[in-house]
């Protein structure tokens, strides 16, 4: 098993700490050669930790968390550049209730948070030393859609484009993409709908090519990733086409969870829980942004987020109802996962983010 001295790369595990045995945030050493982890470890004992992000320069890791007792809060971490280790720099509340998703902006200024089950945004400066600063802004959102699942808004994610000048909140329950400008105040300005989605289809996460020209999100209820032309001007939207992650005869409950988009731009995943729990992969056309199925990869269980190693070669997907995560070969040139994947066990996983080891 690799050590966490020697590895090329460490990897952070949010998780739900609602039932033991999970105390936190976990980490292990991950050896890109071999797709290899060492024994994970409890990194930072945390209530709920389920959604992590890092500094863009600096060696720090954020979480939202919380429980019914202390409301929603956002943590920040240093991380130890030998041991992968993490100590708190300090925490701020973060409303009534845990945060679904955090995000830092690529300038590293401002934390970005979402709320499912709150139906807001949250927005807090960095300091310096990666400290977080009280909450800068707060923006409620109000629709709702007709599927029992849209009963109220659910902000499910909020992602800052590569240029850093949007931030695009995905509502499930609204069926629309919600565009932010930011401040150099850290507060979220200027609300746009810069997307309306398909009635029901319940947009959840977002993912951008690395040339930032599309931007793909899936649809958690529809079960489909829709393709968009990033206008980096106007911070606009146009849909290019929605393509279906379930078989064509796939009868049950769609479920889709987390997109990526691969280093290369040239392959998308996104993942399937409940009556399909899997793994699919596309091939995308450079010029168009649209996608042709590759590959759905099975035997999983719950995999509700997933994250691409660095260099490209692994992808790891927490796999939160088997207690463990799965780490893929991707193929560089074809895109498919290689199976059977590697398997090492962290409890109630459900994010995963890598940090490069010193």
């Amino acid at each position: 098993m690799t050590s966490l001295a020697t590895s090329g790369q460490f990897v952070y595990f949010g998780t739900y700490t609602r039932k033991p045995p999970s105390r936190g945030i976990y980490v292990a050493g991950f050896d890109e050669k071999v797709g290899a982890t060492s024994e994970p470890t409890l990194a930072a004992e945390a209530a709920n930790p389920t959604f992590l992000a890092t500094h863009p320069t600096l060696p720090v890791l954020y979480a939202v968390g919380g429980d019914d007792k202390t409301g929603g809060i956002v943590l920040a971490y240093t991380i130890d550049p030998k041991s992968g280790g993490l100590t708190l720099i300090n925490q701020v509340a973060d409303g009534a209730t845990n945060g679904t998703y955090i995000s830092v902006t690529p300038d590293g200024r401002t934390v970005l948070t979402a709320h499912y089950s709150g139906g807001y945004l949250q927005s807090f400066p960095i300091r310096a030393d990666g400290s977080l600063g009280e909450c800068a802004s707060r923006v409620e959102h109000t629709l709702t859609g007709k599927h029992p699942q849209q009963s109220a808004p659910h902000p499910h994610c909020i992602k800052v484009s590569p240029d850093g000048c949007f931030a695009f909140a995905a509502d499930l329950a609204a069926d629309r993409i919600f565009s932010y400008r930011i401040t150099s105040e850290s507060k979220l300005a200027d609300s746009k709908v810069a997307a309306a989605l398909a009635e029901g289809c319940g947009v959840r996460h977002l993912a951008f090519s690395p040339d930032a020209r599309f931007m793909y999100a899936i649809n958690e209820l529809a079960a489909t990733v829709t393709v968009f032309a990033y206008d980096a001007a106007s911070g606009g939207l146009r849909e290019i086409e929605t393509a279906p992650t379930v078989p064509p005869d796939f009868s049950g409950r769609r479920w889709s969870a987390e997109v990526a988009m691969h280093r290369s731009g040239k392959f998308l995943y996104a993942s399937n829980r409940a009556n399909d729990e899997s793994i699919a992969a596309f091939a995308v056309d450079p010029a168009s942004g649209r996608l042709a199925f590759l590959q759905r990869t099975g035997g999983l269980a719950h995999p509700r987020h997933f994250a691409i190693s660095p260099d490209g070669g692994w992808l790891l997907c927490a796999n939160q109802d088997a207690n463990d995560v799965a780490s893929f070969r991707i193929d560089a040139t074809t895109g498919k996962l290689a199976q059977p994947a590697k398997r090492f066990g962290v409890p109630a996983c459900v994010c995963v983010v890598f940090w490069p080891a010193k």
